[in-house]
């Protein structure tokens, strides 16, 4: 079933431009869980969207009137809530590294998953900064952590009114390591010092100090081979949904 914030999200994600439609996406993801508290015209002065266009957003997903759109947004809420329940019965961190093999994760990733999810579960928002294939794999983990009530968008270049705090999580995935040296010689007005960085990447150099740009480092095994990074990343936002949901939702 397609819920609802899945098709946000895909509209979200892939959006070129910074526009009403993109804004408004935006604004479901940072107020999700307030959602339910606000009518049609709370939104559109909150948001600072007309509400022409953001009807016709909602016309564009087959809505007829905000108030279905608003309705189908949160049943889907708890069927989202539901599946996730369902699927978390009798799972731990443990079993998946177990099920996927040792030889694809050191002895440390458990601590660093623990980490992460602790920092996500302080954050404000949570930055997502890595290629379009990657960033792909991680919709679950976006749209699982979203449903939590935890905000979560991919960085886009074309969005001048994203701004990264000290309060804030940012995660990078780049087998090579590239997506985040562009990033960082883009964007130097960021100051990421305070902030928690994480690299996901099969990049072995940015483990060592000389090299190392993120806070923390979950390196996995291979020669930048793209099929067996795509599994590696599915495992490790697999773990980061498992524990963040056992830890801090439960």
């Amino acid at each position: 079933m397609n819920l609802l914030l899945s098709r946000i999200l895909t509209y979200l994600n892939g959006s070129l431009v910074d526009d009403s439609y993109y804004r408004f996406c935006k604004f479901i993801v940072y107020n999700y869980l307030e959602f339910e508290d606000m009518n049609f015209e709370d939104v559109s002065l909150k948001s600072e969207i007309d509400k022409k266009e953001i009807l016709s957003f909602c016309n564009l997903l087959e809505f007829k009137n905000f108030e279905e759109f608003k309705s189908r947004l949160l049943q889907d809420h708890m069927i989202r809530t539901d599946q996730i329940r369902a699927r978390m019965l009798g799972i731990d961190s443990k079993a998946i590294i177990e099920k996927i093999g040792d030889s694809c994760f050191d002895d440390s990733v458990n601590e660093y998953i623990s980490v992460i999810c602790k920092a996500i579960f302080k954050a404000k928002q949570i930055i997502l900064v890595g290629a379009l294939y990657p960033m792909s794999i991680t919709v679950e983990l976006q749209t699982d952590l979203v449903t939590f009530g935890k905000p979560v968008i991919q960085y886009r270049f074309f969005d001048k009114n994203i701004k990264i705090n000290q309060d804030d999580v940012v995660i990078f995935i780049s087998a090579t390591g590239r997506s985040m040296n562009a990033f960082m010689k883009i964007k130097k007005e960021f100051n990421l010092d305070q902030t928690v960085t994480v690299l996901i990447t099969q990049n072995k150099a940015y483990t060592f100090d000389e090299y190392k740009i993120s806070k923390y480092v979950i390196q996995v095994p291979g020669k930048f081979d793209g099929i067996e990074f795509n599994y590696q990343i599915m495992s490790i936002c697999d773990l980061l949904r498992v524990y963040y949901y056992q830890k801090y939702y439960l």
